[in-house]
């Protein structure tokens, strides 16, 4: 028996062959940020619900013996988007089809809203046509946005050639900035460098290309604290168990019913974790690693191709992986990230040439409807646990959500990645954003000394959301490694008393020295030469309440 030593990156892949310091520094980053979501989904949700006690049947496997020889369970899902299905079950395939690719209408206010935001079933993608209408390409993604956020803050450079490959040569790193309202570039203080935009003209249409996963719910953070949420088994107030899948989506608070993925992970988890209701026959549960979202290669059986398609050739031709790989002997689920669906030109006909049991491919959604999206769940033995009663309100505690510099705020929302600082270094202008506080609720950084900090602002935004403005130094012998916040409200009914917790996992993190580039100016300086860089810092802050995704763990 032995623990898993580090998270490794999705499908293993490796985006810096060759480069093994910066292959080390993304494969560290991103194992701590599979760590981070795992310790704060095993936490649950007590702030915002009662009966959400931490989890137990929920583990770590940095921290868990796994037997050896445990494989994986894989949960399967469909990857075209049924919330479509169920809002409009009378316009007609083809019209379901085309909201799928292109977006309900926008005076329905069909949400969730962005772009892609329809396609939340952990699957987007992207349509090529030619002169005359003819598909001549779609490109299908499942790579979350969080894996490439890390990636940028190793290497843009390495962004930069992904998208190139993958979408067009013609992407240019400026392309890839993320701007302010003002259309000057953010700059990461942390690093000297601009931001990245997730969202960008090359991965924000069903037109132009599809990268990574930009819909709001379809985040990595939101699937494991989904697959956590859904370990606790539930009962109804006549004690029977809670197992319809739309019904325990409800009781337990996370992600939405009527989508193919959430109401299938979570059924499929649980009833993992309930087993038979023999003795000894429930799974405590994790994700198996390399934690991530799959394509499955599609089911070809209703393809067919045109009567001038070669002599031997076969649907499944014009399929072909482009990041991740299919699966090996003996695995029960591909590992595909990236995919392209494409005829050559040459070939003298298009992908709308090909049917799909009896109608010509007119949109992507005609192959997402015969694929499937799969994560793959680790069980270990254990007692089975007691039912309880659903989650309901209770007297709401603060809660610590984000932490970041003022500057990257909006990329911390998008990224899920933490703040980051060295020892010895003082930060300004940094953003503790909360929920259900007030200006007298008090901050603590827990899990190692050497963090200090001052409070220079305060804002109440409304919709139980508030910030706090601080100041943070790290002493100069501060320990290395992740801080937690604990936030306390005072009781009205007793001021002297102060009630809430717990604290969040790692909103903070001490780095090594020189892992950062605050303070200095030759990265900006290089970027300087062609690009406006000035930000506009206000005299006060002035931040609105954001949109949270339905599969967001804060309420």
């Amino acid at each position: 028996m032995a623990k898993l030593t580090q998270f490794d990156p999705p499908a293993n892949q490796n985006d810096f062959c060759g480069e093994e310091e910066k292959e080390k520094a993304l494969r560290t980053r991103w194992s701590n940020n599979i760590n981070r979501y795992t310790e704060q989904t095993l936490k649950n949700d007590p702030w915002s619900s009662v009966n959400q006690p931490p989890l137990s049947q929920y583990f770590n496997p940095l921290k868990t013996d796994i037997p050896e020889g445990t494989k994986g369970v894989p949960i399967k899902w469909t990857a075209f988007p049924n919330r479509i299905l169920m809002a409009y079950p009378n316009v007609g395939e083809r019209t379901q089809w085309q909201y799928a690719d292109e977006g309900p209408p926008p005076e329905d206010n069909y949400g969730p809203s962005g772009p892609r935001g329809w396609q939340d079933e952990y699957c987007e993608w992207s349509v090529t046509r030619n002169a005359q209408g003819k598909i001549t390409k779609i490109m299908f993604t499942c790579e979350n946005r969080e894996y490439w956020y890390t990636l940028w803050d190793v290497d843009p450079n390495v962004v930069l050639g992904l998208y190139q490959k993958l979408v067009s040569p013609e992407v240019k790193i400026e392309d890839l900035y993320l701007r302010n309202q003002q259309g000057n570039l953010v700059i990461d203080p942390a690093t000297g460098r601009p931001a990245y935009n997730d969202r960008n003209a090359w991965n924000s249409t069903t037109t132009a290309g599809a990268v990574h996963l930009i819909s709001n719910p379809n985040s990595l953070s939101a699937e494991v604290f989904l697959a956590g949420q859904a370990t606790v088994l539930r009962r109804d107030v006549a004690g029977n168990p809670i197992t319809d899948k739309n019904q325990l989506i409800n009781c337990s608070r996370y992600g939405t019913p009527n989508r193919n993925s959430d109401p299938t992970i979570g059924a499929s988890v649980n009833g993992l974790v309930r087993g038979t209701g023999a003795p000894g026959s429930g799974l405590r549960i994790s994700l198996a690693n390399p934690v991530g979202l799959y394509i499955q290669e599609p089911s070809f059986n209703t393809y067919e191709l045109p009567f001038d398609a070669p002599e031997y050739a076969k649907p499944s031709d014009y399929w072909k992986v482009i990041r991740g790989r299919k699966r090996d002997s003996g695995e029960e689920m591909d590992y595909i990230l990236h995919a392209v669906y494409e005829v050559p030109e040459e070939l003298g006909f298009t992908v709308s040439d090909i049917t799909i049991n009896g109608f010509n491919i007119e949109y992507g959604a005609q192959i997402a409807q015969t694929f499937q999206i799969a994560l793959a769940g680790l069980g270990l033995p254990q007692v089975n646990q007691d039912g309880l009663l659903c989650a309901g309100e209770p007297k709401l505690l603060p809660r610590p959500y984000v932490l970041r510099e003022l500057e990257m705020l909006s990329v911390a929302f998008r990224s899920s990645l933490n703040m980051r600082i060295e020892p010895g270094t003082t930060v300004e202008n940094v953003v503790l954003y909360a929920f259900d506080s007030d200006s007298q609720s008090t901050i603590e950084f827990t899990g190692s000394p050497g963090i200090t900090f001052e409070t220079t602002d305060f804002q109440d935004l409304g919709s139980n959301q508030q910030v706090f403005i601080l100041t943070i130094t790290a002493a100069p012998d501060a320990p290395l490694g992740n801080r937690s916040i604990l936030m306390k409200n005072p009781d009205p009914d007793n001021p002297a008393n102060y009630y809430g917790g717990p604290a969040v996992f790692g909103l903070l993190e001490v780095v090594a020295p020189g892992t950062l580039n605050r303070n200095q100016d030759a990265a900006v300086s290089e970027v300087a030469e062609t690009t406006p860089t000035a930000i506009a810092m206000p005299d006060k802050l002035l931040l609105a309440p954001i949109e949270l995704s339905n599969r967001s763990n804060v309420r």
